[in-house]
């Protein structure tokens, strides 16, 4: 059930988690593959939470940690695999969104006695015991900080920080429509004492290396105008990640160059990940549902940003995604 900030049921909700989190000596959390800010934040949002309230948070992690975010207090105690002789009481599944995505690491979900599913993304089916799933949250930190707030508990500053960049990168540095009053609300919280906003800033937007300097210039000169200027594509294959030893995460905000052309609808990012496996990333800038459109393939996010991965060769893929693109956006003018 999904469930909107404020409200009864959400309020049930946060109650039944709340006593849950209290009374858990073991915890163990676990996100998407690929972490951004917001999954990361939550995860050691969490953790630095249990760690002022005298309990075991393990964040489970098993992919390279991009720059802009592997700055956080926490992050270096991420751990791929759990203690095998442990009991856990709770476990968090932070915008897990669904089974499917998650591959091998669903095994770890019966782990726990209770888990715990959070979520801010439109359509996902609840994968724990208890579900809050909140499609008008601005991100997964911002869920977990009603959660927090209600247990009365003081925030730590590391806590507050992951909380802060997790709100923070999920609203684009709050320019995107999901940056709501209460988005705001929160920050103004999470910032009153001691958290420097622009060097939080700095470390995520103004932090790099040559490595994703070489692949954002390759995404950019690659960049290809179609259906009349309406869609803007570019394309990055494996051989261009092997090259000079990138990592995916190199590429990651590469498609913003690229999505701010003047008079596009739709961006495209393709991105060869494996030898017939491609990652599509969807932007758009207001009209096109790309949701829609990824869930056709199997992939979900939100209505201006989402992403799929598809198999084939990177060009079928891109001739495959464009036509969809296109002919949606076509049906959206025959329907004004």
């Amino acid at each position: 059930m999904n469930v909107s900030w404020p409200g009864a049921d959400y309020d049930r909700q946060i109650e039944l988690i709340c006593e849950q989190l209290m009374h858990a000596r073991n915890l163990f959390s676990i996100a998407h593959p690929f972490s951004d800010g917001d999954a990361l934040g939550s995860q050691l949002a969490l953790y630095h939470f249990c760690q002022t309230t005298g309990k075991n948070c393990i964040s489970l992690n098993f992919d390279p940690l991009p720059d802009q975010i592997s700055w956080l207090a926490g992050s270096d105690r991420c751990q791929n695999d759990l203690p095998p002789d442990m009991e856990f009481d709770l476990a968090f599944l932070m915008e897990t969104t669904e089974a499917r995505r998650m591959g091998d690491r669903v095994g770890f979900f019966p782990r726990a006695r209770t888990r715990v599913h959070l979520d801010h993304h439109v359509g996902v089916v609840g994968l724990g015991n208890i579900n809050l799933l909140d499609e008008g949250a601005s991100s997964t930190c911002e869920i977990l900080y009603n959660i927090l707030e209600r247990t009365g508990v003081k925030l730590s500053r590391e806590c507050r920080e992951a909380l802060y960049v997790g709100i923070m990168t999920d609203t684009g540095n709050f320019r995107y429509n999901n940056s709501t009053p209460r988005s705001h609300e929160i920050v103004a919280r999470l910032i009153a004492d001691d958290l420097s906003v622009d060097d939080i800033y700095k470390k995520v937007y103004e932090h790099t290396n040559y490595n994703r300097v070489v692949m954002h210039g390759m995404v950019m000169a690659r960049t290809r105008r179609l259906h009349e200027g309406k869609i803007v594509a570019s394309w990055l294959k494996l051989e261009d990640f092997t090259s000079i030893g990138a990592d995916e995460v190199d590429a990651d905000g590469a498609i913003r160059h690229i999505s701010c052309i003047n008079g596009i609808e739709v961006a495209l990012l393709f991105k060869e990940v494996e030898d017939n496996k491609v990652k599509v990333s969807f932007r758009s800038t207001g009209n096109v549902d790309v949701m829609e459109i990824s869930r056709q393939f199997q992939g979900g996010g939100h209505r201006n940003a989402s992403g799929a991965q598809l198999d084939g060769s990177i060009e079928e893929v891109m001739e495959k995604v464009v036509a969809r693109v296109a002919s949606a956006m076509e049906q959206n003018q025959g329907a004004q």
